[in-house]
C-alpha cells in the first residue's frame, strides 16, 4: 500500500445503536488505512446523543454535528470540509453508510484501491442478488440504465454509498448542487472526465432495509431530475 493519507466519512441520521461498533469494525478491518473516522450527525433526534458519544470513544473517531437535518449530501459535504481542514495532506476519503450495508472488509478494499491510485474515483458496486428489497433492485436497474443512456458510460451501481473519493474530486464536490441522495449522482457526473474503478462488493440488506432514510417517491424524483438535466446538457454523440 502507498503512503496516501485517507480518512473515513460516515453520514448518519437517527442511527441505530450498532453504529459505534460498526464504525470501530471499519477501522479494525485494517488499522493502517485511516488517520481519522469522521461521523457526521445530520441533525439526529436528541435520543441519539448517547450513540454519538459512544462513537466518539472509538479509535480515531470524531463526530461533527449539523443542527438540523440537511440530507445525505449536506452531511457528506460537512464531513469533507472537516477532514480537509483537519488533515492538509489528505489524499482522499472513503465514504460508507451508517446502516450496515457495507462490510468492513469491503470498506478496507475500497480504501486500499484509493490509496494505490489516489487519482481514481473508486466505487463499491453491489450485484443486487439474493434477498434485495424490490424497490432497491428496480431503482438500481432503472437509474443505471438511464445513466448509461445519458452518458454512454456503464456504471454498475450509480447510488452506492461506498466510494473512494480522490482529494480533487472531494474538493469539487463541496460546490456541487444537491443536499440529498441526489448529491452522489451529481458527483458521479462530475467524475466522468476522469478514471473510475469499480470494485464488486457484498450486497447487504438487513430487515428489508428498514433503517434506510431513502424516500422512494421524493428522493427518486430528485435523482431523475439530475439525470434529465445532465442528459439535456451533454452533447449527442457524433455520427
Amino acid at each position: 500500500m502507498s503512503g496516501s493519507t485517507l480518512a473515513l466519512v460516515i453520514p448518519a441520521f437517527n442511527p441505530a445503536a450498532g453504529l459505534p461498533d460498526l464504525a470501530r469494525s471499519m477501522v479494525e478491518a485494517d488499522p493502517s488505512l485511516f488517520v481519522a473516522v469522521v461521523v457526521v450527525d445530520d441533525g439526529s433526534r436528541p435520543e441519539c446523543a448517547g450513540i454519538f458519544q459512544a462513537v466518539q470513544r472509538g479509535p480515531r473517531a470524531v463526530v461533527v454535528h449539523r443542527e438540523t437535518n440537511g440530507g445525505k449530501g449536506a452531511a457528506l459535504k460537512l464531513g469533507f470540509a472537516h477532514v480537509l481542514r483537519g488533515w492538509p495532506d489528505l489524499a482522499g476519503v472513503v465514504t460508507a453508510d451508517a446502516d450496515g450495508q457495507h462490510a468492513p472488509s469491503d470498506v478496507a478494499r475500497v480504501a486500499r484501491a484509493l490509496a494505490a491510485t489516489p487519482d481514481r474515483l473508486v466505487l463499491g458496486v453491489r450485484a443486487f442478488v439474493g434477498r434485495v428489497p424490490l424497490r432497491s433492485r428496480v431503482g438500481n436497474v432503472v437509474t443505471r440504465a438511464l445513466f448509461r443512456l445519458a452518458t454512454g458510460t456503464a456504471i454498475g451501481d450509480t447510488q452506492t454509498g461506498l466510494r473512494g473519493w480522490p482529494r480533487a474530486h472531494m474538493e469539487r464536490a463541496l460546490d456541487l448542487p444537491g443536499n440529498g441522495f441526489e448529491f452522489e449522482l451529481e458527483a458521479l457526473f462530475d467524475a466522468l472526465d476522469g478514471p473510475i474503478t469499480q470494485l464488486a462488493i457484498e450486497t447487504i440488506y438487513s430487515k428489508a432495509n428498514e433503517s434506510s432514510h431513502f424516500r422512494p417517491l421524493q428522493d427518486s424524483l430528485r435523482i431523475y431530475r439530475v439525470l434529465a438535466r445532465h442528459a439535456v446538457k451533454r452533447k449527442p454523440p457524433s455520427k
